[in-house]
């Protein structure tokens, strides 16, 4: 393990354990995903749907099949080689609650064409949460939460739909390092003759588990100084896909750390103004072909807002994902049968050794109260040990939304995708010319992405 990542992972678990001030009420993600507001009483139902229109400009590659375009796998409909196409991205309905004052319960079910409802080869609706939190039942103020948890992470993948800034919200470095598709943990796969990668077929691949994973969590959130807050969470959960038994692939250990500058005390509770740096740190060994290789994934960043729904009101953030062992490669094509090469999904490759990072930034400015313009810039190296493999992911992104409400709104993405490959020499000597003028075709076809979508909340 690197110096870098054993200073990450000695950071985050030492000051989880040093964090010994009570509790005082406030706000961060801990809070907003596992305590339910008052108001809502014994239980309130709510919800979002996403109706969605993409179109991609892509062009074939070499093979003359057009590249998926967002290279993780099944997704969405928009992974089947077609350019233009109308489906519901999501359907989440949601139930929380209080069951007294000290315990709160969040059950959720996600339907609808995305890479959460698809389950090798069929889409259906899914419990997507199902969890308790315990409070004021621990020494200290320290929270207890049990089910199926959001895993402490990077910051898109601890964010509620409501502040969605894209579609496609999840940058290539989150969606290839963090929502990996899950494979059958008990199958033996075949080498791909590239050291160290394993090929996995369509039918033995899951869907990924939306960041979420069946375990526990120790949570806390306090005032250190009337402006400053610090929150934690660390968890302990089962590695795999929730609900399905043959992605269950070992334990999975997982914290976070932040800490928050409030601008103002009196923000709101989800919109709140405040600037947030943070540090995340996550654990696993997952088996294949019965060898346990060690997977870490961690990352740092930094959040800022200031006001929200008001003319000038901003917001930013910078972030940084890197990840070694079970490093997921998508196939850049449907794989359709009879068609070389064979019929495979992704290829994993599992040691330590493997590594991939990447980062982004993104700010957003409200040009009027309804009105929001958004920049993201995104960049990932994935596989940058293996000459062969290595793909440089890099997309631009800008989106105009409509706020109806602090939830509802409509919105236009455009987002200009490239896909660079950064060692020709080392293709053309392993793979010959054909190998290099589809690695390099593939990358020239991938194509800009314009999205008009809405999410409606109630």
């Amino acid at each position: 393990m690197k110096k870098y990542q054993v200073l990450l992972k000695r950071t985050v678990y030492a000051s989880l354990l040093c964090c010994a001030i009570p509790s005082a009420q406030a706000n961060n993600w801990f809070d907003l995903q596992t305590v339910a507001f008052p108001s809502w009483g014994s239980g309130r139902f709510i919800g979002f749907i996403q109706p969605v229109f993409t179109n991609i400009s892509a062009s074939p590659a070499s093979n003359h099949l057009i590249p998926r375009p967002d290279y993780v796998g099944e997704t969405d409909s928009t992974g089947t080689g077609s350019t233009s196409s109308a489906y519901l991205q999501r359907a989440r309905f949601l139930v929380r609650g209080l069951i007294n004052p000290d315990i709160s319960y969040y059950v959720g079910v996600e339907a609808g064409d995305n890479a959460y409802a698809y389950s090798f080869g069929n889409y259906a609706p899914r419990i997507i949460d199902a969890n308790l939190t315990f409070s004021n039942m621990l020494p200290l103020g320290n929270r207890f939460e049990v089910g199926v948890i959001r895993a402490p992470g990077p910051e898109d993948a601890m964010q509620g739909f409501m502040t969605f800034n894209f579609l496609d919200l999840f940058t290539s470095a989150t969606a290839q390092l963090m929502q990996p598709v899950f494979y059958q943990a008990n199958m033996h796969y075949t080498s791909t003759g590239t050291p160290g990668g394993y090929q996995v077929p369509s039918n033995y691949l899951s869907g990924n588990n939306g960041f979420r994973y069946p375990g526990v969590q120790l949570e806390n959130w306090f005032m250190v100084a009337p402006k400053t807050e610090v929150a934690y969470g660390v968890m302990l959960g089962e590695y795999g896909r929730q609900f399905e038994t043959g992605t269950d692939n070992g334990q999975i250990y997982a914290g976070r750390i932040q800490a928050s500058y409030l601008l103002s005390p009196h923000s709101d509770r989800i919109f709140r103004d405040d600037i947030t740096g943070y540090v995340w740190y996550q654990e696993a060994n997952p088996q294949m072909n019965g060898m346990s290789n060690q997977m870490v994934r961690d990352g740092f960043g930094m959040t800022a807002r200031k006001g929200y729904m008001r003319p000038n009101a901003l917001s930013a953030k910078f972030e940084y994902i890197s990840g070694t062992g079970n490093i997921m490669a998508p196939a850049a094509f449907d794989q359709i049968p009879g068609v070389t090469p064979a019929q495979y999904d992704a290829t994993f490759y599992p040691g330590e050794q493997n590594r991939a990072f990447g980062y982004d930034a993104s700010v957003g400015w409200f040009l009027t109260k309804n009105i929001e313009a958004v920049l993201r810039y995104d960049w990932y190296d994935r596989l940058p040990n293996i000459a062969v493999q290595e793909r440089i992911f890099e997309n631009r992104a800008i989106s105009l939304q409509y706020h109806i409400t602090g939830w509802t709104r409509i919105a236009v993405d455009y987002i200009d995708r490239s896909l660079t490959v950064p060692n020709p020499l080392a293709i053309l000597k392993a793979n010959g010319q054909a190998g290099l003028n589809l690695a390099e075709s593939t990358g020239n076809a991938i194509g800009n992405q314009f999205d008009l979508y809405a999410i409606i909340a109630f």
